[in-house]
């Protein structure tokens, strides 16, 4: 055997070792895939049914006067950047920085402040020189609603408190295994829907409050908030997973096509070394004929 049929004997070895560790990821991320989609399909209704009661009863309750649905103009921006805390999933993270980048240069007369939530991100962002106003990691994997509403909570502060006129969370919605979309949704202020939705509804029933009107629509407003970012953030997991699990599909294929490839390779190789021996052999044979 050759030097040059060693060598791509060896670089198929390496290919197909290559490819089982690809497999190998494919497979995890399916199976994290199929658990993050189990939580986000059990958060979209119920974000749609908090939505829902929000928009009958803040209307009647509070009008257009609570703090959190007050605009106090528009040039203080709060982003909230949510990508992931791991590679290997095709242009996931990069397709989301390069949107967060857009959306910079769109208010590059006005002061935003970025929050990063995701490894990829902060890191990037802190890297470019960014200063960022709160960073979160190690929450894409398996992210409580805990965890989403301290954030909120903490965004809701940053905007009560006159830091930001708008808070924005920048998201991959998640659409399918092979489809997911960067998303950019306002969360502060809050948005009421319009005035014909709200007739449609049909009346409000009669409601007690304990202890208060205005404490309801607080806690009804903030839950509603928290939901909206608790979700956003399960759509990114599952986008994310959806990513690496059609990434590492692509690589196994690919995979294939480099083996065939190779082996092809080879097969040429070693037909010309062996074209090469019997050539030796006749030659020898005539000369000793000779």
């Amino acid at each position: 055997m050759s030097a040059n049929t060693r060598d791509i004997r060896r670089r198929i070895r390496s290919v197909r070792n290559t490819q089982q560790i690809t497999k190998a990821m494919k497979m995890v991320a399916a199976a994290r895939l199929r658990k993050a989609q189990t939580r986000l399909m059990a958060v979209r209704p119920y974000e749609e049914a908090v939505a829902a009661t929000l928009g009958r009863l803040l209307p009647r309750l509070v009008g257009d006067e609570h703090p959190l649905l007050t605009r106090h103009g528009d040039r203080r921006l709060a982003l909230v950047v949510i990508t992931g805390d791991k590679g290997l999933c095709g242009s996931y993270n990069h397709n989301l920085i390069r949107q967060a980048e857009q959306f910079l240069r769109d208010h590059r007369d006005r002061d935003v402040r970025l929050t990063a939530i995701g490894k990829k991100g902060a890191k990037y962002f802190a890297r470019e020189g960014y200063d960022l106003a709160g960073a979160y990691t190690d929450m894409a994997e398996s992210v409580t609603f805990k965890q989403a509403a301290a954030v909120m909570h903490k965004l809701i502060g940053g905007f009560l408190a006159g830091e930001c006129d708008e808070v924005h969370v920048l998201y991959s919605y998640f659409k399918s295994t092979i489809s997911q979309r960067p998303q950019i949704d306002r969360l502060l202020p809050f948005d009421l829907p319009p005035v014909a939705d709200l007739a449609a509804a049909g009346p409000m029933p009669e409601i007690m409050f304990e202890p208060s009107v205005e404490d309801a629509a607080a806690a009804v407003l903030e839950e509603s908030l928290d939901v909206r970012l608790f979700r956003a953030l399960l759509e990114s997991a599952s986008s994310e997973h959806g990513a690496r699990m059609t990434s590492m599909e692509n690589a196994t294929n690919n995979a294939d096509d480099m083996i065939a490839d190779l082996t092809l390779q080879f097969n040429r190789a070693r037909q010309a070394v062996i074209t090469k021996e019997i050539s030796e052999i006749v030659g020898g044979a005539e000369a000793l004929g000779k």
